[in-house]
């Protein structure tokens, strides 16, 4: 199938795709550190982690997806809704407030470009650009 011939061709490019996400989310681990209204992703430093998405927490996660966006940056907001708020969920009776941390955490998570087509300089603009944010509003 077409997807066994993208997969195959992939997988000769395994380490490199590997080792460029790990290299992006490190730099984006280093300039977003220091920024008290962003959470980066905490990582072990026992594990070798790749990140499919780099995702950080803001409390103004809709201005700043917005702001984002108008300036160029593919951020995005993957996982909006909690587990137990999805419909499949719904015969469980679950109900807002019932697991508040993991709400707010879904209130407050947005992904950026982390793959390994993303250049250091954006990598440097992305970042700049959340800096920005935060210190004008």
């Amino acid at each position: 199938s077409l997807q066994a011939i993208v997969a195959n061709h992939l997988l000769g490019k395994l380490e490199h795709l590997t080792e460029s996400r790990i290299r992006n989310a490190k730099l984006f681990d280093e300039l977003l550190d220091g920024i008290d209204a962003v959470t980066i992703p905490h990582r072990p430093t026992d594990t070798r982690q790749v990140f499919h998405l780099y995702v950080i927490q803001s409390e103004r996660r809709d201005q700043l997806v917005e702001f984002l966006i108008a300036n160029g940056v593919d951020a995005k907001i993957h996982y909006p809704t909690p587990m137990h708020l999805q419909p499949a969920a719904k015969e469980f009776g679950y109900k807002h407030g019932d697991f508040p941390v993991c709400e707010k955490i879904c209130s407050s998570v947005l992904s950026l470009p982390v793959h390994e087509f993303i250049t250091e300089k954006e990598i440097f603009q992305v970042s700049e650009k959340i800096r920005e944010f935060h210190a004008s509003h």
